[in-house]
Protein backbone atom coordinates (compact mmCIF):
# COMPACT_ATOMS: atom_id res chain seq x y z
CA UNK A 1 0.00 0.00 0.00
CA UNK A 2 2.61 2.64 0.67
CA UNK A 3 4.31 1.47 -2.61
CA UNK A 4 1.52 2.35 -4.46
CA UNK A 5 0.86 5.64 -2.18
CA UNK A 6 4.71 6.88 -3.18
CA UNK A 7 4.02 5.93 -6.87
CA UNK A 8 1.30 7.91 -7.05
CA UNK A 9 2.72 10.81 -4.91
CA UNK A 10 5.28 10.35 -7.59
CA UNK A 11 3.27 11.05 -10.27
CA UNK A 12 1.65 14.11 -8.90
CA UNK A 13 4.95 15.71 -7.80
CA UNK A 14 7.08 14.80 -11.07
CA UNK A 15 7.62 16.85 -13.92
CA UNK A 16 6.44 16.57 -18.06
CA UNK A 17 9.45 17.47 -20.72
CA UNK A 18 7.92 21.37 -19.35
CA UNK A 19 9.88 21.07 -16.10
CA UNK A 20 13.36 19.80 -17.49
CA UNK A 21 15.67 22.35 -17.97
CA UNK A 22 18.43 20.55 -19.77
CA UNK A 23 18.41 20.45 -23.66
CA UNK A 24 19.61 16.43 -23.52
CA UNK A 25 16.74 15.74 -21.60
CA UNK A 26 14.55 17.92 -22.87
CA UNK A 27 15.22 16.42 -26.19
CA UNK A 28 14.75 12.79 -24.59
CA UNK A 29 11.20 13.58 -23.46
CA UNK A 30 10.25 15.10 -26.35
CA UNK A 31 11.05 12.77 -28.42
CA UNK A 32 10.64 9.77 -26.77
CA UNK A 33 9.17 9.34 -23.49
CA UNK A 34 5.84 11.76 -24.46
CA UNK A 35 5.79 11.58 -28.14
CA UNK A 36 2.21 10.27 -28.75
CA UNK A 37 3.26 9.44 -32.45
CA UNK A 38 5.91 6.81 -32.27
CA UNK A 39 5.59 3.11 -32.09
CA UNK A 40 6.65 2.09 -29.00
CA UNK A 41 7.86 -1.87 -27.75
CA UNK A 42 6.90 -3.52 -24.72
CA UNK A 43 9.44 -1.65 -22.28
CA UNK A 44 10.55 2.30 -21.95
CA UNK A 45 14.21 1.25 -21.52
CA UNK A 46 13.72 -0.68 -25.08
CA UNK A 47 12.44 2.59 -25.97
CA UNK A 48 15.29 4.62 -25.12
CA UNK A 49 18.02 2.00 -26.11
CA UNK A 50 17.10 1.75 -29.32
CA UNK A 51 15.80 6.04 -30.08
CA UNK A 52 20.13 6.37 -29.13
CA UNK A 53 20.96 3.61 -31.41
CA UNK A 54 19.43 5.52 -34.08
CA UNK A 55 21.77 8.12 -33.10
CA UNK A 56 24.80 6.32 -33.56
CA UNK A 57 24.96 4.81 -29.63
CA UNK A 58 26.02 1.51 -29.34
CA UNK A 59 23.63 -1.14 -27.67
CA UNK A 60 26.84 -1.57 -25.40
CA UNK A 61 27.02 1.77 -23.96
CA UNK A 62 23.88 0.70 -22.12
CA UNK A 63 23.62 -1.03 -18.60
CA UNK A 64 20.45 -2.06 -17.18
CA UNK A 65 20.92 -3.23 -13.59
CA UNK A 66 19.28 -2.69 -10.11
CA UNK A 67 21.02 -2.56 -6.32
CA UNK A 68 21.02 -5.71 -5.47
CA UNK A 69 23.30 -6.28 -8.40
CA UNK A 70 25.34 -3.09 -7.97
CA UNK A 71 26.23 -0.64 -5.23
CA UNK A 72 26.47 3.32 -5.40
CA UNK A 73 30.26 2.65 -5.49
CA UNK A 74 30.01 0.24 -8.21
CA UNK A 75 27.67 2.33 -10.11
CA UNK A 76 29.44 5.44 -9.54
CA UNK A 77 32.89 3.67 -11.01
CA UNK A 78 30.52 2.07 -14.05
CA UNK A 79 29.40 5.56 -15.05
CA UNK A 80 32.74 6.07 -17.00
CA UNK A 81 32.09 3.23 -18.93
CA UNK A 82 28.48 3.75 -20.03
CA UNK A 83 26.63 5.81 -21.88
CA UNK A 84 23.53 5.65 -19.77
CA UNK A 85 22.61 2.97 -16.74
CA UNK A 86 19.35 2.41 -16.07
CA UNK A 87 18.61 1.17 -12.53
CA UNK A 88 15.47 -1.09 -11.89
CA UNK A 89 13.16 -0.88 -8.84
CA UNK A 90 14.86 2.88 -7.31
CA UNK A 91 12.00 3.02 -4.77
CA UNK A 92 11.00 -0.32 -4.24
CA UNK A 93 12.31 -0.42 -0.94
CA UNK A 94 13.61 2.06 1.78
CA UNK A 95 17.14 1.08 1.26
CA UNK A 96 16.47 1.13 -2.18
CA UNK A 97 15.51 5.18 -1.61
CA UNK A 98 17.92 6.13 0.71
CA UNK A 99 20.73 4.74 -2.22
CA UNK A 100 19.03 6.90 -4.94
CA UNK A 101 18.64 10.08 -2.83
CA UNK A 102 22.62 9.64 -1.60
CA UNK A 103 23.01 9.36 -5.57
CA UNK A 104 21.65 12.82 -6.01
CA UNK A 105 23.40 14.50 -3.15
CA UNK A 106 26.82 12.65 -4.45
CA UNK A 107 29.10 15.58 -6.66
CA UNK A 108 30.35 12.58 -9.17
CA UNK A 109 26.76 11.55 -10.61
CA UNK A 110 26.05 14.21 -12.83
CA UNK A 111 22.55 13.53 -14.51
CA UNK A 112 20.19 11.41 -12.44
CA UNK A 113 16.64 11.01 -13.80
CA UNK A 114 13.97 9.86 -11.27
CA UNK A 115 10.99 7.96 -13.31
CA UNK A 116 9.91 6.29 -10.67
CA UNK A 117 9.73 2.68 -12.48
CA UNK A 118 13.34 3.03 -12.76
CA UNK A 119 16.13 5.15 -12.95
CA UNK A 120 18.56 6.68 -15.17
CA UNK A 121 22.19 7.66 -14.95
CA UNK A 122 24.51 9.70 -17.04
CA UNK A 123 27.56 11.23 -16.98
CA UNK A 124 27.79 14.24 -18.82
CA UNK A 125 31.03 16.47 -18.54
CA UNK A 126 29.26 18.88 -20.63
CA UNK A 127 26.33 19.09 -18.23
CA UNK A 128 26.56 20.79 -14.92
CA UNK A 129 24.82 18.39 -11.90
CA UNK A 130 21.31 17.89 -11.80
CA UNK A 131 18.24 15.26 -11.33
CA UNK A 132 15.08 15.24 -12.99
CA UNK A 133 11.93 13.89 -11.18
CA UNK A 134 9.79 12.82 -14.53
CA UNK A 135 6.29 11.28 -14.68
CA UNK A 136 6.88 7.90 -16.18
CA UNK A 137 4.26 7.89 -19.29
CA UNK A 138 1.84 4.67 -18.10
CA UNK A 139 -0.62 5.26 -20.29
CA UNK A 140 2.08 3.69 -23.09
CA UNK A 141 3.37 0.81 -21.27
Amino acid sequence: MIYLLKKIKHFITSNSRHGTHSPFVYALTDELIYNKNITRSKSLIEDIIDYYNVKGVESSSFLITDFHQHSLDDLLALQDSYFMIFVKNIHQKATHRRIWKSMQEHTDFVVLIDLFEFGIICKRKEQPKESFKLRFPYWFY
